[in-house]
């Protein structure tokens, strides 16, 4: 699939982009540092903006001259990406189908990224700008090495913390590390191994290798592992001779990996993997079977993207809410084909699968070859797909995953690859979208910045400044709910009023979502409790009962509806609805099932 030198006929156009291959470059290592730890939520806001325009700009540079694609690939994304449209006109939540919500960020509009980002790594067709691309990876792999490093030490930018002395890094998620250093130990590999480079770069990927792997193995994210594992064994098989002329070295390194993961807490990650009663890997399986429940009864469309978390409260099983809580929603399905399937039906599951299958295939071939570049690609795309069967798309990832992808199809020998010229407008329009979301991502991060500062003011009595953070971004529903919180602070009535207007601004752009309805009848109920009046309680009652009747086994409505009856004087109302709230609390969370488990 790559080649390893440029390709240079006479009938063929002159396709290399020089300002292209430093621009994905910048992309791998912007995808880890951009970070803003002023915002109220730092690995968010300022990451997918920076990110936005890297990309727009690349697609612009990219449609400067003919695309090459390969036809097969093409046809599933051209499939997929028209399926998701059609399914984002149906979605259960028809805002954020498009947007995507301010936690994931993968509505159609990113989506839609993950082609073109395809389509760029196809563009790379000399090894020159592929090695730009690696050097960007192996910086990437160095910067998370760093990160994970000092965080597991005590200091990190983000204040996040999760059981297990599990690291989050600059993602602020474990599994998104994981995820990260999948992709970038192999690309880092890859430049230490590759003997045309300089001794400087080969120097810099040794470290990237140490630093990811180091992240990789801080994150504890055993989905990633699993990857690297089948990755690795696959080269194995491949390079049976190989692997036998230096049995000794390949003894060595698998005692020293048991031996770490002996005497560290890793090891209780991976027994934990075989208890399928109790441990995580129940929550996992859970997780899909809920997935699977939401395709069968949605086989045709979906339910959009990011509309998961919108109807998974009414198809989660009271043993599910048992064992696993419900303190975080979970927004999406764990497992990267039954996501898309939730997403967009059983057709865009199928051609997700489908992608993912001929890419494997694709990079299972690669590792015939001894060449460490092809190896990489080879073993970052094996290793990648293998995780996300444990995980799903990240909107934060995904785009270098299909770069490297690209790659993998750069080559104008093979016959399935087709030249085409985008219309001149397209470019045009590109970069407006680029000046769009530029303006709007800046909105998102001043917003984000007002919400922190907000948060950490000492009372609620001055909301300037998360209110100015809703006309910043009125569509975000994370600024609504957050809005809300600070309001509801403070100790008066009107406190929960403000707030209650708030939750109910939010409710206008996301009407189902599941978090902003259960602090809306949080929020009614506390006022009924706090006036005693029969209006406040009917009016709350009546929320109560509405969410109940979409999310029947949330324990959290049961004990507004407990309380709702105790100040009617129900005592069997009262009884009946706490004994139900009971009955759907989950265990005490033990070291062995951190809250960082589920992103």
């Amino acid at each position: 699939m790559l080649d390893t030198q440029p390709t240079t006929t006479a009938a063929a156009p002159a396709l290399s982009r020089p300002p292209l291959a430093p621009l994905l470059g910048a992309l791998f290592v912007a995808a880890v540092v951009a970070v803003d730890p002023a915002g109220l939520v730092p690995s968010g806001p300022a990451r997918w903006t920076v990110m936005s325009i890297v990309m727009g700009i690349a697609v612009v540079s990219l449609l400067r001259q003919p695309l090459r694609f390969d036809r097969l690939t093409g046809g599933l994304w051209l499939g997929l990406i028209g399926w998701l449209g059609l399914a984002s006109l149906a979605g259960a939540d028809p805002l954020s189908a498009w947007i995507g919500t301010p936690d994931r960020r993968l509505g159609w509009i990113a989506w839609c990224t993950f082609p073109l980002m395809f389509l760029c790594g196809q563009a790379l067709d000399t090894r020159r700008d592929r090695r730009i691309v690696f050097r960007g990876a192996a910086i990437a792999a160095v910067a998370l090495g760093v990160w994970c490093g000092l965080e597991r030490a005590g200091w990190s930018l983000l204040d996040e913390s999760f059981a297990g002395h599990r690291v989050g890094g600059p993602f602020g998620q474990p599994a998104y590390v994981g995820a990260a250093a999948v992709l970038l130990v192999p690309l880092a590999a890859g430049v230490a191994f590759d003997g045309r480079e300089s001794r400087a770069w080969r120097f810099v990927g040794v470290i990237g290798v140490v630093g990811a792997a180091g992240g990789l193995l801080l994150s504890q994210t055993r989905g990633a592992w699993l990857g690297v594992a089948v990755a690795l064994f696959l080269v194995c098989a491949r390079h049976g001779s190989a692997v036998r002329k230096h049995w000794r070295e390949a003894v060595f390194a698998l005692v020293t990996i048991a031996a770490l993961f002996a005497v560290t807490p890793l090891g209780g990650r991976v027994v934990d993997a075989f208890d399928l009663h109790h441990g995580t890997t129940r929550g996992r399986f859970d997780d899909w079977t809920v997935g699977a429940t939401v395709v069968v009864h949605h086989p045709l469309l979906g339910v959009g993207p990011e509309g998961y978390r919108i109807v998974f409260p009414q198809y989660v099983s009271a043993s599910y809410v048992r064992r696993n809580g419900t303190e975080v929603i979970p927004d999406r399905a764990h497992n990267g084909v039954i996501d898309v399937a939730t997403s967009g039906g059983v057709v865009a599951g199928l051609l997700y699968g489908a992608l993912l299958v001929v890419l494997f295939l694709a990079a299972w071939r690669s590792l015939r070859t001894r060449d460490p570049v092809k190896l990489a690609v080879g073993c970052a795309l094996i290793g990648y797909i293998v995780q996300q069967q444990f995980l799903f798309p990240l909107s934060e990832v995904d785009p270098l995953f299909w770069i490297v992808a690209g790659m993998l199809f750069a080559t104008r020998s093979n016959r399935s690859v087709e030249l085409r010229r985008a219309p001149a407008v397209v470019p045009v329009l590109v970069a407006l979208c680029v000046a769009l979301a530029a303006v709007t991502g800046t909105r998102e991060i001043v917003a984000d910045r007002l919400l922190e500062r907000a948060a950490r003011a000492p009372a609620a009595s001055d909301l300037r400044d998360a209110d100015r953070a809703t006309r910043l971004r009125p569509d975000s529903i994370r600024v609504w709910y957050a809005d809300a919180r600070i309001a509801a602070r403070g100790p008066a009535l009107t406190d929960v009023d403000a707030a209650v207007a708030r939750v109910e601004q939010g409710l206008r752009r996301s009407p189902r979502d599941p978090a902003l309805r259960l602090l809306d009848a949080d929020l009614l109920v506390e006022r009924a409790v706090r006036s005693g009046l029969d209006d406040d309680r009917t009016r709350a009652s009546a929320v109560v009962v509405n969410d109940l009747a979409g999310a029947p086994n949330e324990p959290e409505l049961w004990i507004d509806r407990g309380e709702l009856a105790r100040l009617g004087g129900d005592e069997s109302a009262e009884a009946a609805a706490r004994a139900a709230a009971a009955r759907l609390q989950p265990p005490p969370v033990s070291n062995s099932a951190p809250p960082g488990e589920k992103p």
